[in-house]
């Protein structure tokens, strides 16, 4: 509605930049929100970091290779992370922080299998010299969802919120109508939606790469998806859609059935490069859990 005040506030976090979007909240609640918003983050970034000295993923990573570690703040986290593995049959692994090069990518003793967690002590223990946590994009849907949770808290009823548009979680509906339009951006041109999510208090997550060169790991066989390629999962949660966007993007079409069906409600496009694939080289594939 003409007139309705809608508060923004940016701020750097997690290696890219969040942004929280509040229709009808007034410029005095808007920074008191944003500034409880952005220490909130900020403690999840110190928290879940691998490059933060104090934090408690780092602390792990040091020393839970020579012995069993408290992991504090991090158990529930972990426990999640664990959770997660199991329900995309290992395609979602945080344990994969080691592998840095191609030649060592199949041969390195990493993955969650290595990770031990004692429940009864709360202490996490690597049995593999090679482990490392890495939570990456996850840990950007776990700041998400725990944002969402502390702003309904504090009456929002509506917000849009992203971590450089390649995360995703909204609140109510949009201001103008009953969902918010969100966009899957083609890798080559960012001012070009390949298709759009319609989100009400939901979430989306893309993963892929610009150029033919990938970085995201397969941990069953130790290789990187490579080719240019973006694939997009929209769902409840923005943890559970971060997660399989990483997981449907290493995994062949029978096993994204298998892990999807574990996500129910749960929705993906896939966009893959190819010589005759049109215009934009583009083809489309579709990956639906309902």
């Amino acid at each position: 509605m003409p007139g309705t005040p809608v508060f923004q506030h940016t701020f750097a976090a997690m290696n890219t930049r969040f942004t929280m979007v509040l229709p009808s909240v007034a410029a005095a609640a808007g920074v008191r929100l944003a500034r409880e918003v952005e220490a909130f983050v900020g403690r999840q970034e110190r928290l879940m970091s691998r490059f933060v000295e104090h934090g408690a993923v780092a602390r792990i990573n040091r020393h839970a290779g020579q012995a069993a570690v408290a992991a504090g703040d991090a158990w529930d986290l972990l426990l999640a992370c664990r959770d997660h593995w199991r329900r995309t049959g290992g395609a979602f692994d945080i344990a994969q922080g080691a592998r840095t090069s191609g030649a060592s990518l199949a041969a390195a003793d990493n993955g969650m299998q290595y990770v031990e967690l004692d429940d009864a002590a709360r202490t996490v223990r690597f049995a593999s010299p090679g482990v490392q946590l890495d939570l990456g994009g996850v840990g950007k849907g776990i700041a998400l969802d725990n944002v969402v949770r502390r702003l309904r808290a504090r009456g929002v009823e509506r917000a849009f919120l992203s971590f450089g548009e390649s995360s995703i979680a909204v609140i109510g509906s949009h201001p103008a109508g009953p969902y918010w339009p969100v966009g899957v951006v083609d890798p080559a041109c960012d001012d070009t939606a390949l298709h759009s999510f319609r989100l009400r208090d939901g979430a989306m997550s893309t993963s892929g790469n610009r150029t033919d060169d990938g970085h995201t790991v397969d941990p069953h066989s130790g290789l990187r998806r490579n080719g240019r390629c973006v694939l997009s999962v929209a769902c409840a949660s923005a943890v559970d859609a971060e997660v399989l966007s990483t997981a449907l993007l290493v995994t062949s079409r029978a096993e994204r059935a298998r892990i999807l069906n574990n996500y129910p409600g749960a929705e993906g496009v896939e966009f893959v490069c190819s010589a005759d694939a049109g215009p934009q080289g583009l083809h489309k594939r579709w990956h639906d859990a309902s």
